[in-house]
């Protein structure tokens, strides 16, 4: 179960769905019947800055998310 933000340096609490982002991930197994799913969330406020990379068989790492095209545009 999603407690808090996936982001370490965050200590928001995992309190609704309609905030943030929450990622599902399907872990691979040796047959279907042992895959697993997991979940990481990020509030509202971090799912701003960051997105969440999660290699299959990693831990999820965050990373900044890009600059939007139409800023780029602008500049």
């Amino acid at each position: 179960m999603v407690s808090q933000c996936a982001n370490p340096g965050c200590e928001a609490q995992f309190m609704y769905f309609g905030e943030g982002k929450l990622v599902a991930v399907r872990r691979p197994a040796a047959s279907l019947e042992q895959a697993r799913v997991e979940f990481f969330w990020l509030c509202a406020d971090c799912a701003t800055h960051w997105n969440l990379e999660v290699p299959p068989q990693g831990t999820p790492t965050i990373v900044p998310r890009g600059v939007p095209e139409a800023t780029m545009a602008a500049h």
